[in-house]
């Protein structure tokens, strides 16, 4: 059989080829324009995200410079209050300030593989380390009183090893210095001792001839300083804060009542400003030796001129005895109180219940905040008696992102407690930045455009922040409320004496 074969036409097989290189070709075109318009939408996206994050970048810019400015315009129409006399005590001591981690190092003490239970008493470096830890990573600030001489000695000679400088500090000396600069007439309730007199401002008066007993022995505080974000091994903090050591011999005594105890008369105090009572918080008394600090403490209150304010200004206590104790004492004649957003609930549950709030949230909402001061002023509004016969007419909370400022509408020896929330405002941002001049592009603002009056009543009417006036203030009862945002310090030069700078500032400018 004779097979023949079919022979392939030219033709037919160029058009095939050309078949399939035409959709080759068709599919090559296709998947360049794919690329096209992904490449298109890839560039429109990033686009939006850049347009995005410079429009928000820019709102935030604006918002701050806006707020900054509504700030700065009203302090500008502020007046300074003249010829007034303040007595600022009690006690002080020496600062060295060192970054906390830095310090740990140079003790040689590792971060440990977890957080052990905080301690009641600071006897041993596990105390020190698991207690610092339980602060550092809440953001929060504490001031603690360290048992063991051996202890102390070992972390001051580390601290001191750091080449800090030493600065007068504690409560009184830094409150006294600030008003004097802004031109109160100040007596500081401290002994006269040339270690002291050296480093305080000329314009604060001591009492008495200046005694040279400058020795190894004096009250130094160990500031532990650390900022937002900061790690140690495994540890970050939340917030910019500080933890405080000290071992006070001097001013658990109240030496510098007794100090200035025959002048106080002779100078006729408009308002006397009482701060630096942690000293004695968990410092080993007995019960007779408290007692007579305390009788001590309510007989120098008593002895004031009538026509003295008394403000109190609240610090951070564990010690719930010891507290209760004092707040029996110093509440009854206070006229006025200053506490931040840690502080605030602690006082609250001691006056309740007997127990100290061992650590609070640092980053409290206004609505608590404003919660937490009603059922304060409820409860210290049924304290009986009033020695004095006068009321509480003024309480301050200040915090990392505002300033609230609770005024008795009907006393006439305050002002408005706009000037306190302003000018504690801007004080604020001023000292922990370091720089008087606030550069807006190191600051950032915390609060939304509105908040709440309350965190616990249903449908609780919610109070706008204007940037351009970003002051709000309203009525609460028989009290006046003003409330100024805080343009927070985003590079932060230092946060120890904060506190004491803007109760400061925050008491001079509301004085009447």
């Amino acid at each position: 059989m004779v097979v023949t074969r079919r022979r392939q036409d030219p033709a037919s097989s160029d058009v095939g080829t050309s078949v399939a290189a035409s959709a080759d070709a068709q599919a090559e075109k296709k998947k360049k324009a794919g690329m096209r318009w992904s490449a298109v939408f890839f560039l429109c996206l990033s686009a939006a995200i850049i347009l995005f994050l410079f429009y928000t970048t820019y709102q935030r810019h604006w918002r701050v410079n806006a707020i900054k400015s509504g700030l700065v315009n009203i302090e500008k129409d502020i007046s300074i209050p003249k010829n007034k006399r303040v007595l600022v005590g009690v006690g002080g001591c020496l600062d060295v300030f060192v970054r906390a981690v830095d310090l740990f190092d140079a003790l040689g003490i590792p971060p440990p593989p977890t957080i052990g239970t905080p301690p009641t008493l600071l006897h041993h470096m596990d105390d020190v380390v698991n207690e610092f830890l339980t602060f550092f990573v809440e953001g929060a600030a504490a001031e603690r009183y360290v048992q063991s001489e051996e202890l102390f000695l070992r972390i001051r000679k580390a601290a001191l090893s750091l080449g800090p400088e030493l600065k007068l500090g504690g409560n009184g000396p830094v409150i006294a210095k600030r008003m004097a600069m802004e031109g109160a007439d100040v007596l500081l309730a401290i002994q006269n001792e040339k270690i002291y007199r050296d480093r305080i401002a000329e314009d604060v008066q001591l009492h008495g001839e200046t005694v040279d007993t400058e020795s190894e022995s004096y009250d130094l505080h160990i500031i532990m300083e650390f900022e937002k974000g900061e790690t140690w091994g495994s540890y970050s903090s939340d917030r910019a804060n500080r933890y405080i050591l000290h071992r006070d011999v001097h001013n658990p005594s109240l030496k510098g009542l007794t100090a200035v105890q025959e002048a106080v008369q002779d100078f006729q105090p408009d308002l006397f400003v009482l701060g630096g009572l942690q000293m004695l918080d968990t410092y080993p008394f007995t019960d007779q030796e408290l007692d007579e600090r305390m009788n001590q403490i309510e007989d120098f209150l008593k002895a004031l001129p009538a026509k003295t304010l008394i403000h109190f200004e609240m610090a951070s206590f564990v010690n719930a005895r010891f507290l209760k104790r004092l707040t029996d004492v110093i509440l009854p004649y206070s006229d006025s109180l200053g506490m931040n957003e840690q502080e605030l609930p602690n006082l609250s549950s001691v006056i309740k219940t007997g127990e100290t709030v061992y650590i609070s949230d640092s980053k409290v909402k206004i609505s608590r905040t404003m919660d937490d001061t009603r059922e304060l002023l409820d409860i210290l509004s049924d304290l009986t008696p009033r020695p004095r016969g006068t009321e509480l007419s003024r309480v301050h909370v200040h915090t990392l992102a505002y300033q609230a400022v609770f005024t008795l509408s009907s006393s006439r020896r305050w002002q408005s407690g706009i000037t306190t929330a302003v000018k504690s405002s801007l004080t604020a941002t001023r000292y922990v930045c370091g720089n008087e001049h606030i550069d807006i592009s190191k600051t950032r603002m915390i609060l939304d455009g509105s908040f709440s009056l309350s965190n616990s009543i249903p449908g609780a009417k919610r109070i706008p922040i204007i940037d351009s006036t970003p002051v709000s203030c309203w009525e609460e009862g028989r009290f006046e409320v003003c409330l100024a945002p805080v343009l927070v310090c985003t590079q932060i030069k230092q946060t120890g004496g904060g506190g004491d700078n803007l109760t400061g500032v925050g008491l001079f400018y509301h004085l009447n």
